[in-house]
C-alpha cells in the first residue's frame, strides 16, 4: 500500500490522521505496516483527506 508515502510526502503524522478518522493511533500503524486494511468507511475518508480517489487507495 502506499499509504505510508502518501501520508510522508503530505507531511501527515499518524496520530493526526487517526484523530481525524476516529481510530486509534495503533490502528493507523497497522494500516501504514498493512498488517491490516482500512474499512471502505475509512477508506472514503481516507481518500478526501489526502486528495486522491478511493480507487488509488485500494490499489
Amino acid at each position: 500500500m502506499l499509504l505510508k508515502e502518501l501520508l510522508k510526502s503530505k507531511g501527515i503524522k499518524q496520530n493526526w490522521l487517526a484523530f481525524k478518522l476516529g481510530v486509534s493511533e495503533v490502528t493507523v500503524s497497522n494500516w501504514v505496516k498493512e498488517k491490516n486494511l482500512p474499512s471502505k468507511k475509512h477508506i472514503e475518508k481516507l481518500s478526501d483527506i489526502l486528495g486522491i480517489s478511493a480507487k488509488e487507495l485500494r490499489n
